[in-house]
């Protein structure tokens, strides 16, 4: 048990680090691919599916909202793409890692994922899935799951077509002169 001490943090936060590097080295040589999916500069096909799949669950009744599924699902990963691009560095890599578990159907297992494919996964399998994270006592998963949502809502609310959803008219028009 660790206790609360900086001894205790010290102790988790070296260990999920070491889990962390140990998951994404085995992803990397289960011959995951991390090459950019078409059309993006920093998500592969795997990540564009995992972060699909959550954008139903996370952004519930709003999602598809004005557009029809495959348009939400394509705007919504272009949209992910874009926004990680601009992250810092220290937070790209981080997710980078995040991705390459989720990427690997036995690292996705163990930390609480479905084994299947993520476009194969249910909406009540990743709502169980988020759910776990959100009321983990892990504080590794705590962040991931509000990091993912973030970063999910923070792209679909900023979509023009979907400021409606919020009570937002839109940004301010110029007045003319």
């Amino acid at each position: 048990m660790l206790t609360t001490s900086r001894r205790g943090f010290m102790q988790l936060s070296g260990g999920a680090a070491a889990a962390l590097t140990l998951g994404s080295s085995l992803a990397l040589m289960s011959g995951c691919s991390r090459e950019p999916a078409d059309g993006l500069k920093f998500l592969s096909t795997d990540d564009a599916d995992f972060l699909a799949t959550l954008a139903p669950v996370i952004m519930a009744g709003s999602y598809p909202g004005q557009l029809g599924p495959e348009q939400a699902r394509t705007r919504q990963v272009a949209a992910l793409d874009r926004l990680i691009g601009t992250l810092q560095e220290h937070a790209q890599s981080q997710l980078k890692q995040l991705l390459l578990v989720m990427s690997s159907a036995p690292l996705r297992a163990a930390m609480g994922a479905p084994f299947a494919n993520w476009r194969e996964a249910s909406p009540e399998q990743v709502e169980a899935f988020l759910l776990s994270w959100r009321d983990s006592s892990l504080q590794l998963k705590r962040m991931g799951y509000a990091s993912l949502c973030k970063l999910q809502t923070m792209c679909w609310y900023a979509m023009p077509e979907n400021y409606i959803a919020t009570g937002y008219p839109g940004p301010p028009q110029k007045i003319p002169a």
